[in-house]
């Protein structure tokens, strides 16, 4: 029972908390200064990224280990045989069936002798 009574005074506290910080928080992410920083983060944050993983693989290749993008590139590539091994398993299932179909169809007996 006081554990259910603890979580009333938190979630009353949070409560008191949200109604006064949500509305000015509203204002904020509404502003036009607001997006501008968020896009200028955004960038900064691609540019280092890009940054920061060009130096991680170079340091996994010094290892001679793969880096994310060597592994990334893999799984394009076994995805890409992936989809050709089925369309080829369709390929072939369809050849086999116009096969059965055309011994079936009119095509000599395979249990007599030619």
């Amino acid at each position: 029972m006081a554990a259910v009574s603890e979580m009333s005074r938190l979630r009353h506290a949070y409560n008191a908390v949200e109604r006064r910080v949500a509305p000015r928080a509203e204002e904020l992410v509404r502003t036009i200064e607001f997006a501008h920083a968020v896009a200028f983060a955004a960038r900064v944050r691609r540019r280092l990224g890009g940054q920061v993983g060009a130096g991680t693989a170079r340091l996994w290749h010094v290892a001679n280990l793969p880096a994310g993008s060597d592994v990334q590139r893999l799984r394009v590539q076994i995805g890409q045989l992936d989809r050709e091994v089925r369309r080829l398993r369709l390929q072939l299932a369809a050849q086999n069936q116009a096969s059965a179909e055309g011994v079936s169809d009119g095509g000599a007996d395979p249990a007599e002798p030619a």
